[in-house]
């Protein structure tokens, strides 16, 4: 197991205070071969106010093997990248505790340097993506979106209002085949998140994505978004995917006057990552860990002919599966994460819910 130390420095946040004192072996300060997470600051000042709420909290993560690495020396995106390579490598779940939303490029960019097909979602108030040719400062999306080298495989995007939105955007999403969930859509039904976080390799969550009045220390006076059960729910959807393996908080403002707006948003975030540890510790095996045991339907369509749904028994959860002849790319790109209403509607009906027309339309 690698040594982090170059990269790092300790934290002195009190990790014994964890309320269940019994599992304290189980949140070192030192990885070892069974390591699966990895706590890491981007900024040591947000970064340690989180772990005082975070570990006050009780520990339900059963036998699940967590490292506190401490707090980033440099928060920069080159230094970062190496650090997240080796932990990719070691597959060891890297949970950032950032500040500067552009630190999000180092979760992708980390990915690019292993040569992996990236699959992001993001949740956020805006789509920090600058349009091609606009003259607008660079957005955190934009490294893994306009480069030419390795771009990102695909995008999803939750929470998103329309009056923070380029609509210039709307052409990116469509001609890239990006999926789109903005705000009122995603609060109405939540679970019709779930796929789309089931088939990402990363999950950014900013934390304007959040209402004000849960979070406070984040820039600027927007006083929609979602409410912190409803993010708890999408990071415990994160946590709980077996694809998903490099999870990132953004956003804290900690130049925010308020004590009590800064403790506010420390114990949200220290929520979020909660509910991103619980969703992990009950991860059950699932694609792309093993196909093996799952059921196989396969359904008669007009307009993609014969296709292969899958069903896990573990979960019950779905996938659908690409209907190309030869298929290109990484073999866990070949199944895409869907619901069993869309398995419904294809059987009954023989058409294709929007979704999975989208998605198949990337190939």
């Amino acid at each position: 197991m690698p040594m982090y130390s170059t990269w790092l420095s300790p934290t002195s946040v009190d990790r014994s205070n964890f309320a269940s004192a019994t599992v304290a072996h189980r949140l070192g300060d030192k990885p070892s071969t069974a390591t699966r997470v990895a706590l890491i600051g981007l900024n040591a000042a947000t970064a340690d106010g989180v772990r005082r709420q975070l570990y006050a909290h009780y520990w339900d993560f059963g036998n699940l093997e967590i490292v506190d690495l401490g707090n980033l020396r440099k928060q920069t995106t080159d230094f970062a990248i190496p650090l997240l390579r080796e932990l990719h490598s070691a597959s060891i779940v890297p949970v950032l505790l950032g500040d500067d939303e552009h630190m999000q490029r180092a979760q992708y960019l980390a990915f690019g340097e292993l040569n992996r097909q990236v699959g992001i979602f993001a949740i956020d108030r805006r789509v920090s993506l600058r349009p091609e040719g606009a003259e607008e400062p660079a957005g955190a999306l934009d490294a893994a979106i306009h480069r030419t080298q390795s771009p990102v495989y695909h995008l999803a995007h939750a929470g998103s209002q329309r009056h923070l939105l380029h609509p210039a955007l709307e052409y990116v999403f469509a001609s890239r085949h990006f999926e789109s969930y903005p705000l009122g859509q995603a609060r109405a039904d939540l679970a019709d998140l779930e796929p789309g976080i089931r088939d990402a390799d990363l999950l950014a969550l900013h934390i304007g994505a959040i209402s004000w009045s849960e979070a406070p220390a984040q820039g600027g006076y927007h006083p929609s978004g979602f409410t912190l059960q409803e993010a708890g729910q999408l990071c415990y959807y994160a946590g709980n995917s077996d694809r998903l393996s490099s999870f990132g908080l953004y956003g804290f403002d900690a130049a925010h006057p308020g004590e009590d707006a800064q403790r506010l948003t420390a114990a949200a975030y220290a929520q979020l990552v909660w509910y991103f540890l619980h969703g992990l510790s009950r991860r059950a095996g699932d694609f792309p860990i093993t196909l093996t045991g799952m059921a196989e339907y396969v359904v008669e369509t007009s307009l993609a002919g014969r296709l292969t749904f899958w069903r896990s028994p573990r979960t019950g959860r779905w996938w659908v599966q690409v209907p190309v002849d030869a298929y290109r790319g990484e073999a866990r790109n070949r199944l895409i994460a869907c619901s069993y209403q869309d398995y419904l509607v294809t059987s009954k009906e023989g058409k294709l819910p929007d979704r999975i027309l989208q998605a198949f339309s990337r190939y």
